[in-house]
């Protein structure tokens, strides 16, 4: 008789969520466009606790508004991208906010997301962009 050998399966804590980063150009308040993206798309995002630091100045922080509660695979987060004088992803100046979705996303959810976006009055832009464009590797905001 043959004895199975056990697998043992160790994580080593590098595991990364996945997750998908819109860019939006828009006109209106932080507070309109909030409550726009929460109507639009049937979410709750609401201001949250924690805000993101600027690299250059740690004083000067980006507020963030996050929704964990509207679905259980996945995460909401919308992102200034300007604070003050300062931009929180210099590659993106022209770039009002970031729009975060992490956990479980693929390309149909998400060019439906963006499509909702765009029908926002106020909305100028709304497109995905890529991570690594922008040297990320992991989400502004982890789960």
């Amino acid at each position: 008789m043959q004895l199975k050998q056990k697998k043992i399966h160790r994580l080593d804590g590098s595991h990364e969520v996945p997750f998908i980063l819109i860019a939006i150009s828009c006109h209106d308040s932080l507070l309109k466009t909030v409550w726009n993206i929460n109507k639009q798309l049937n979410i709750d995002l609401n201001e949250s606790e924690v805000s993101i630091e600027s690299k250059e100045n740690p004083s000067q922080t980006f507020p963030v508004f996050c929704d964990r509660k509207s679905s259980s695979l996945r995460v909401f987060n919308l992102i200034s991208n300007k604070s003050s004088n300062f931009i929180l992803i210099k590659e993106l100046p022209n770039i009002d906010f970031i729009f975060e979705i992490s956990g479980e996303i693929n390309k149909v959810d998400t060019s439906s997301i963006i499509k909702e976006i765009k029908m926002i009055p106020g909305i100028n832009a709304a497109l995905e962009i890529n991570p690594e464009k922008i040297k990320r590797k992991v989400a502004f905001c982890p789960i």
